[in-house]
């Protein structure tokens, strides 16, 4: 996503991820607001990964890079995805990439949109060769798209419980 995106586009991606995660009523998640996205963008461009469809957004995807230090401390709960955020720092290469979120609007789901973007994001972030993936599964569709990209990016995708 550029630094320059149409800021309606990005009010609408906000507006309907707010609706979908529920972040303002739960303080554990990643807050889906302007505040987030720049500080997003200041760890790297590729962060926030988007398609549209005659100017309106149809599906994204988020992947936080961080360390693994950080990593290892959301994993066993002692810090929140709100945390994970705020305690990122920017790296030339980053050890972990937390697979933090995905949507599509029904009508386009199952056309293989998240797991081309999530590739994308992972191979255009700067990362050491055994980068860690992890995520925080919601869905059985969150479970299924964990295991394709397992299967297409040869590597585990570690999971919070």
């Amino acid at each position: 996503m550029k630094k320059n995106m149409d800021e309606k586009v990005l009010d609408k991606m906000l507006n309907i991820a707010e609706r979908f995660f529920g972040t303002a009523d739960d303080p554990n998640q990643m807050p889906m607001t302007r505040e987030s996205f720049y500080k997003l963008q200041e760890l790297h461009p590729k962060t926030v990964v988007y398609r549209l469809k005659n100017g309106e957004p149809i599906s994204w995807v988020v992947v936080l890079p961080t360390q693994i230090e950080l990593m290892g401390k959301f994993l066993r709960g002692e810090i929140n995805e709100c945390e994970l955020l705020d305690l990122t720092k920017p790296q030339d290469r980053y050890e972990a990439l937390y697979l933090c979120a995905a949507f599509t609007v029904p009508e386009h789901r199952r056309r293989g949109l998240v797991i081309e973007m999530f590739k994308e994001t992972v191979d255009a972030i700067p990362h050491i060769e055994n980068v860690k993936l992890f995520a925080w599964l919601f869905s059985d569709e969150g479970r299924k798209i964990a295991e394709k990209l397992n299967q297409i990016l040869g590597v585990k995708i570690l999971v919070k419980d």
